[in-house]
């Protein structure tokens, strides 16, 4: 790090390398991000022409040398640093092909020189395919980050509001319009807040205030038809990167997740209707089924589900409850079940 503008200054070419190996694993297993993200920054501050030779020097070696996938990969990364409003864009091509590739995965190990790819993009009037944005949200909560390799360019996509690769988010997203000011995007949009255990009346006001102009009875239809295609399989599948699989393709998106336990709120404050029950009933059973290796698809999503039929004071709930009652062995969802039938037998 010290000797980086002494290495600048000299017009050394191997400064690529000796980032390069920062960005790298050493021999005790560290991966340099701390100091390559410094390192980075300095590679941006260089004068036009001291990134031109450092980018065409890296270029050259891409093709040239059958290195490791990772270095390949990382000699991108920093390609694309130095190529900041160089109009010829070099390896812009190989660019867009890590990204797609990127997109076929379900998550990846948070590094921040992934942002790299994005600002590039960007940079030359291109957005990121609808894939990719999934397995960069995917990523930023896979791992318990704050924020997804996105942010660092100054993105966080809202389009589109959900991941593709699940049928039930690939049919509301058909029938969601796509300008900020459709009415049934921004409900989509405020689903995917309910990050709590349980919404609070905020929560309940607003999503009050955005059924109003589309009307109880639509809202309903269309939830209860996205409820029936989840848990079928992918439109398609993912991979794991740098993990073992781990059934990725079993479990829910963990996006969409939040979306299901918004949705499954929002039934519950809607007219008592019986499809409503039965989908919430079906909800349930479908995020406890059991993954290998995972537990069930989505214990959250079961819990959000069995809260919501607590909420509705109708017959259809309280049968759908006695029937959960009977079925579920989740000790989580059970006791929010059995909470739900006591709190009605008290009524």
């Amino acid at each position: 790090m010290q000797d980086v503008p002494n290495h600048i200054a000299a017009g050394d070419i191997g400064l690529a390398d000796r980032t390069l190996n920062a960005m790298g694993v050493t021999d005790s297993g560290y991966r340099g991000v701390g100091w390559s993200v410094q390192l980075l920054d300095q590679l941006r501050d260089l004068p036009q022409e001291r990134r031109r030779g450092l980018a065409r020097s890296l270029v050259e070696r891409y093709h040239r040398l059958d290195e490791a996938a990772e270095f390949r990969a990382r000699t991108l990364l920093l390609a694309g640093i130095l190529a900041a409003d160089l109009p010829e864009d070099p390896l812009s091509a190989e660019r867009i092909e890590v990204l797609d590739d990127l997109g076929q995965c379900h998550s990846f190990w948070y590094e921040d020189h992934f942002s790299v790819l994005v600002e590039a993009e960007l940079a030359a009037g291109r957005a990121l395919t609808p894939a990719a944005i999934a397995a960069f949200r995917r990523s930023g909560m896979e791992y318990g980050f704050p924020a997804a390799p996105l942010d660092r360019a100054g993105e966080k996509p809202t389009d589109p509001v959900l991941n593709v690769g699940e049928k039930w988010a690939e049919r509301a997203l058909e029938q969601v319009g796509p300008g900020p000011d459709d009415p049934w995007r921004a409900l989509l949009a405020h689903t995917l807040t309910a990050t709590s255990a349980k919404p609070s009346a905020k929560w309940d006001r607003l999503a009050r205030q955005l059924v109003e102009p589309l009307g109880p009875e639509p809202v309903r239809e269309k939830v209860v038809s996205w409820l029936a295609l989840v848990g079928v399989p992918r439109t398609f599948r993912v991979r794991a990167v740098f993990c073992e699989d781990r059934n990725f393709n079993e479990v829910f998106d963990p996006y969409n997740a939040l979306a299901l336990r918004g949705l499954a709120w929002l039934l519950s404050l809607l007219p008592p209707h019986s499809d409503s029950a039965r989908a919430l009933g079906a909800l349930v059973e479908t995020s406890l089924t059991k993954v290998p290796g995972r537990g069930p698809r989505s214990a959250k999503v079961a819990h959000a589900g069995a809260l919501a039929l607590g909420r509705v004071d109708s017959g259809p709930a309280l049968a759908e409850l006695d029937r959960l009652a009977a079925r579920v062995a989740h000790k989580a969802t059970a006791k929010v079940i059995a909470t739900a039938l006591e709190a009605h037998a008290t009524v």
